[in-house]
C-alpha cells in the first residue's frame, strides 16, 4: 500500500482509502481498505457496492420512513461502515481486512454503470484475485453483505474466481425478474424507481456516461425472456462453503431468491440461516455477528470451532409480536405433512373437504372490497415454506386480473396478530402472493405441490368463464397456535401501505368472482412441519 493513502484509526485499524484497482479494460475502481495493525496476513470480508463506499447508513431517509411506519430497531455498527456492509471496526478486531469498493460507474470508479451486468460480474471476479494476492492478504476471501451487497455475490461465486474461500450473501434476490421487477407478472413501480434513481442515477461516478437505462428496458421486457436471464446468476455452478441468510419479513424483495439460493447452489458445505425481524438489526446484531465470525472463522482461517458440524438449518418460527422460537434441521423444507384446505367464500371459511355445492363471492377494484376466508386449528400447527393457493376465477369487464393475495394470522379471540414486514415495517401478515392471470401458464419442471412457478413468457388473456389460477405464496414459518386462525384474503390491490414499495400499473377493471366447491377445487396447500 502508498504510505500516502494510509490512515492509522487509533490502535484498532489501518485504512487504505480509494486504493485503485485497475480492470482488464483500463478501468480503475476504488476501493476503501481497513485492515489490523500489522503486517498479516490476514484473510480478507469483501463487498461490492452501488450505494458508495464512502455513504454511511441513509439518516435523512431513515427518517422519513419511520414517519410511514418503520422501525429499524438497535443498529449496531461503528461510523466506518457503509451502507449494508459489514462493520470495519469489529472484523478487523478479529483478526480480518475488510474492504468495500464502489462498483464501475458508480461515485468514484471509473466506467459506465450498469445493472447486474456480465461485466460487472467479471469485475467483480478480478478484485477477489487482487485482493487475495496482496501482500497483506492470506490469499483468501470471503463475501458478506445485505440486498445488493448479497445479489452480486451469487453472481461472482457461479464464476469461481480465484482467492474467492466463502460467501455470506445476507438477504438477496437471485431472479430479479420474479422477485424485484415484477411479481406474479405485475409490475413493482415504487422500489424499482426509487432504487434506480435515488442509487444508481444519482450516484454514478462524475463525468461517467448515463447508466443502462434499467427502468425503460424493465417496461421492453415484461416477459421472462434473455434480457432477465441475463441478470440470473448460475446458481448450480456455486460450490464455496455458503452462510445463507434468509428473511421471513422481506417478501416483497430477497425471501423467495434467498431461499432458492441456498436450495440449488452445489456447494458441499452450506448453511441456511432464518429469521422474521427487523433485517439491519439482525445482521448487525450479536446473535448473527457471532455466527458470522465462527463461519469465516472456520474457512478462511481454518479453526477447528465445530461451526462445519452444525446442522445446517437454523430455523426461526415466528409466533407473532416480536416473538420467535428457533430449532434446527437438517432440511429445507423441512419435514413435514401436506395439508390443503378448501375455500368456501360464501360462508367465508376455509374447509378440510372440498365443499359438494360451488358458491361464489365477488370483489371489485374499489376501496378495500376483497374475497376472506378462515380456519380455525384445533391444535399447535406450525406452517413453514412456501404455499400455493389456487383460485377458480372470471371477471365481468376485463380479459386479465391483478390478483393480491395476504395470508394472516387471528388469535383466539379473533384479532390480527402482526409481523415486522418489508424493510422494517411493524405491522404486517404472514405472508403474501401475487399474480396477474394472464401470466398464470405454470413450469411443470419447476413447480411443486406447495409451490406454483410460472413461466411469465407469453399472455394469456383471462376467458369469462372460471378459470383456474395458481398463486405462489412467498415462504413464511409460522406457529398457529390451538385456537388461532389462518386468514386467506384475496384482493385487487395491495392490502398494506408500504413506504417503499407498490403495483401503480395494475391491469383490474370492474368485478372479480371466486368460485369454490363442486367442481371448483380452489384451495391453499401448505407443509406443516409441526
Amino acid at each position: 500500500m502508498g504510505m500516502r493513502n494510509l490512515e492509522y484509526i487509533g490502535k484498532q485499524m489501518v485504512l487504505e482509502r480509494d486504493a485503485p484497482i485497475t480492470m482488464r479494460d483500463g478501468v480503475a475502481l476504488r476501493a476503501n481498505i481497513f485492515r489490523p495493525p500489522g503486517e498479516g496476513p490476514f484473510p480478507v470480508i469483501l463487498s461490492a457496492t452501488l450505494y458508495g463506499k464512502d455513504i454511511t447508513p441513509d439518516t435523512k431517509a431513515m427518517f422519513f420512513m419511520r414517519l410511514f411506519g418503520v422501525r429499524f430497531g438497535k443498529l449496531g455498527y461503528s461510523r466506518w461502515t457503509g451502507f449494508e456492509a459489514p462493520d470495519p471496526l469489529h472484523w478487523t478486531a478479529r483478526g480480518y481486512a475488510v474492504a468495500i469498493y464502489d462498483a464501475r460507474g458508480m461515485h468514484k470508479s471509473e466506467g459506465a454503470a450498469e445493472v447486474l451486468t456480465a461485466r460487472d460480474v467479471e469485475d467483480y471476479a478480478e478484485v477477489i484475485a487482487w485482493m487475495a494476492d496482496q501482500p497483506w492478504s492470506s490469499g483468501k476471501v470471503g463475501l458478506l453483505g445485505v440486498s445488493f451487497l448479497a445479489m452480486t455475490q451469487w453472481r461472482v461465486a457461479a464464476l469461481r474466481p480465484r482467492g474467492l474461500a466463502a460467501i455470506a450473501p445476507w438477504e438477496g434476490v437471485t431472479d430479479p425478474y420474479r422477485e424485484l421487477a415484477f411479481h406474479g407478472g405485475i409490475p413493482e413501480t415504487t422500489f424499482n424507481a426509487l432504487w434506480f434513481k435515488r442509487r444508481i442515477v444519482a450516484g454514478r461516478h462524475r463525468g461517467s456516461p448515463s447508466p443502462e437505462p434499467y427502468l425503460t428496458l424493465r417496461e421492453q421486457h415484461p416477459f421472462d425472456d434473455d434480457y432477465w436471464a441475463a441478470k440470473r446468476p448460475h446458481l448450480e455452478n456455486i460450490d464455496v462453503p455458503a452462510l445463507v441468510c434468509v428473511n421471513w419479513s422481506d417478501q416483497c424483495l430477497h425471501t423467495r431468491g434467498s431461499l432458492e439460493g441456498f436450495r440449488r447452489i452445489h456447494s458441499p458445505f452450506k448453511w441456511l440461516y432464518t429469521h422474521g425481524r427487523r433485517k439491519w438489526e439482525v445482521f448487525y446484531g450479536e446473535k448473527a455477528t457471532k455466527i458470522q465470525q465462527e463461519f469465516f472463522d472456520c474457512f478462511l482461517k481454518g479453526v477447528d470451532n465445530g461451526f462445519s458440524r452444525t446442522p445446517p438449518i437454523r430455523l426461526e418460527v415466528r409466533t407473532g409480536g416480536g416473538q420467535y422460537e428457533v430449532r434446527h434441521e437438517s432440511r429445507w423444507p423441512p419435514p413435514g405433512d401436506e395439508v390443503t384446505l378448501f375455500l368456501s367464500p360464501a360462508k367465508q371459511i376455509l374447509c378440510k373437504a372440498l365443499p359438494a355445492e360451488a358458491s361464489s363471492a365477488s370483489y371489485d377494484t374499489g376501496g378495500r372490497a376483497k374475497v376472506s376466508c378462515t380456519y380455525r386449528f384445533e391444535t399447535d400447527t406450525e406452517i413453514t415454506g412456501p404455499m400455493r393457493l389456487r383460485l377458480w376465477i372470471s371477471t365481468d369487464d376485463a380479459d386479465d386480473a391483478d390478483v393480491f393475495a395476504t395470508v394472516h394470522k387471528l388469535d383466539a379471540n379473533g384479532r390480527e396478530v402482526v409481523f415486522p414486514g418489508f424493510s422494517g415495517m411493524a405491522r404486517d401478515c404472514v405472508a403474501r402472493g401475487w399474480l396477474r392471470a394472464s401470466h398464470r401458464r405454470l413450469d411443470p419442471s419447476r413447480s411443486t405441490s406447495i409451490q406454483p412457478v410460472h413461466t411469465h413468457d407469453a399472455r394469456e388473456p383471462l376467458p369469462r368463464h372460471p378459470t383456474a389460477v395458481d398463486v405462489e405464496i412467498i415462504a413464511a414459518c409460522t406457529l398457529f397456535e390451538a385456537g388461532c386462525s389462518i386468514r386467506i384474503d384475496v384482493q385487487a390491490r395491495d392490502p398494506l401501505r408500504y413506504p417503499a414499495v407498490g403495483h401503480a400499473q395494475t391491469v383490474n377493471r370492474g368485478r372479480y368472482h371466486v368460485y369454490a366447491g363442486g367442481q371448483f377445487d380452489s384451495s391453499i396447500t401448505f407443509l406443516r412441519t409441526r
